[in-house]
């Protein structure tokens, strides 16, 4: 019995054909989905610590420059945290959700700390603020007073 080649071929197709037909589709999801993911979980946010100043026993003011990229200008976000720990542990937890209770244009915001409360003077923009200050601490929920005052420029 000779083999003919053309026969052989067309086998050979055929059965690559079914493997396709059956793999491909739920790799390409596969593949879709895990980008999509990615994609979701991607965030062009960089900080970088720039101060931190003790406000009480408890908390610090750390204050972050933040950047999505070039062509955006800088951002300073301000929050509280534990006095106690240390700048790694404290960049580690903005990983975690930990939100600002002011972001602003103004590098040069901070006035002084005084008696445990933050005085805050902003010359640009705010694009946000939360007032009192709120940080959680070991379960427990703290507030700090913040008086601010602001003007365009």
């Amino acid at each position: 019995m000779a083999i003919n080649a053309r026969s052989l071929l067309e086998e050979v197709c055929r059965k690559t054909r079914v493997f396709q037909g059956r793999y491909l589709v739920p790799i390409l999801l596969i593949a879709i989905v895990f980008g999509i993911y990615k994609a979701l979980q991607f965030s062009p946010l960089e900080q970088e610590l720039i101060g931190k100043v003790k406000v009480d026993d408890r908390v610090a003011l750390y204050i972050t420059e933040a950047s999505a990229g070039a062509t955006t200008d800088y951002s300073y976000r301000f929050y509280l945290g534990e006095a106690s720990q240390d700048d790694k542990t404290f960049m580690a937890s903005l990983e975690d959700g930990d939100q600002p209770f002011m972001i602003t244009t103004d590098k040069e915001a901070l006035k002084k700390v005084k008696d445990g409360a933050i005085y805050l003077s902003v010359k640009g923009t705010i694009y946000t603020f939360h007032s009192p200050a709120l940080y959680r601490s070991h379960g427990e929920i703290y507030s700090v007073p913040v008086y601010l005052t602001s003007s365009p420029f």
